[in-house]
């Protein structure tokens, strides 16, 4: 059987990691989705309300997906477009 050329086996290694860093960025964007559900359950005014709301979930939300986006894209084009 062949050796794999060791730069085949290091872009495998990247694309691998890159796959988790996406699984991860997934299940972050998941919870913070969640999160910004159980913000809204609580009235207006509400200590916990506003605790989360300072958090600024939205923001951090926004910033997971432009990252999934980036993985999704380098993971699809891996040699740029």
């Amino acid at each position: 059987m062949e050796q794999d050329r060791p730069d085949a086996a290091g872009a495998r290694q990247r694309q691998a990691a890159m796959v988790e860093e996406l699984r991860k960025a997934e299940l972050v964007r998941d919870r913070l989705d969640g999160l910004q559900r159980v913000v809204g359950t609580y009235p207006e005014g509400h200590r916990t309300r506003a605790l989360l709301e300072d958090m600024q979930l939205d923001r951090a939300l926004e910033v997971v997906e432009e990252d999934i986006r980036d993985l999704v894209e380098r993971l699809t084009y891996p040699r740029g477009t």
